[in-house]
């Protein structure tokens, strides 16, 4: 007798499959810093709506491969954990054990974020935000950094939130007209509600002021009074998120929750970048509204659908690998 009825749906059919599959063992090669992890674990989230997923997560602060391993393919911690079936990594700091623990296991290797050229081909898959201008046979491109937000159904249709960051690599601060920018923002939506955070950059001294604009339209709850969830809750609730140009991760985190996003200009520092490349082309596909163009309210402003790269890159992930 078949494992499953001969007139099941190939969709059903194949759910059912990948349940009954072993869970395909994924290692994430983390180096603490939330911006990355945030990219591999979202990625992660996604496959494991695609097919069964163990993940096993390596610290690079305790197991830290050295470039000499790397080339010889040696990663002591692989002897302690089960063989995976893809390796996944971002940032700089992580290609020499991503190397290692590739060469040692034979599985193979993903990394997030472009590496140095000369380092591209060693890595059997790489998925670079487009505004980096890479390519390649084992390239692939995304509209931003992946993350783990996703759209959610549940907006509240009067609340908005503020997040707020801080002079930054690409751009200098000018404190006085960002609040010149939020004030004009809370007088012409009056009929909603906001939230305001901080992040680790913004200065103490952009914090008070931002405190003083509290009132009965405007609750601000610096980044310090925040547990890590926090962020994501708030996203989706939120219709509307206004963003500073500088908080870039947060820019592609709001167009992922399903809100209409908002952008207020900080002075950018000279010279062309690859932040600013990416974020103009945001404005110019009309994913982002900025407050600059005398438009304060996003209520009338007509976004394309939710970005969900890390679902994309799944898909691609899960059909090539598994």
């Amino acid at each position: 007798m078949p494992l499953f009825p001969s007139n099941m749906p190939a969709y059903f059919m194949s759910q059912l499959q990948n349940r009954m599959a072993p869970a395909k063992i994924i290692w994430q090669i983390c180096d603490h810093k939330r911006g990355h992890e945030n990219q591999s674990s979202g990625l992660i989230h996604a496959l494991s709506k695609q097919t069964a997923i163990e993940p096993i997560r390596i610290d690079i602060d305790k197991h830290k491969a050295s470039w000499w391993q790397a080339v010889r393919g040696i990663f002591p911690p692989a002897s302690a954990l089960p063989q995976p079936d893809l390796i996944i990594a971002t940032g700089s700091q992580t290609h020499s054990s991503l190397l290692a623990a590739g060469r040692a296991t034979g599985a193979p290797t993903l990394l997030i974020m472009a590496p140095p050229k000369g380092l591209t081909r060693f890595f059997d898959l790489c998925i670079v935000p487009a505004h980096d201008q890479r390519q390649g046979p084992n390239i692939i491109q995304t509209t931003g950094a992946m993350n783990t937000v996703e759209a959610s159904p549940n907006k509240e249709p009067q609340a908005g939130l503020f997040l707020i960051g801080g002079p930054s690599q690409h751009h200098n601060w000018d404190e006085a007209a960002l609040l010149e920018q939020i004030s004009a923002i809370l007088a012409s939506n009056t009929e909603h509600h906001w939230k305001l955070t901080t992040s680790r950059r913004t200065p103490a001294s952009t914090t008070e002021r931002l405190r003083s604009l509290a009132a009965d339209q405007l609750k601000v709850i610096p980044v310090e009074e925040t547990e890590a969830d926090w962020l994501p809750q708030k996203l989706a609730e939120s219709s509307y998120a206004w963003v500073t140009e500088d908080s870039v991760s947060m820019v592609y985190e709001a167009l992922s929750s399903g809100a209409k996003v908002g952008l207020l200009p900080v002075p950018r520092k000279a010279g062309e970048s690859r932040i600013i490349r990416g974020l103009d082309a945001l404005k110019a596909s009309n994913h982002i509204l900025s407050s600059s163009e005398n438009q304060p309210d996003l209520s009338s402003f007509q976004a394309p659908p939710p970005l969900n790269e890390a679902a994309r890159i799944a898909k691609i992930v899960s059909h090539r690998f598994f």
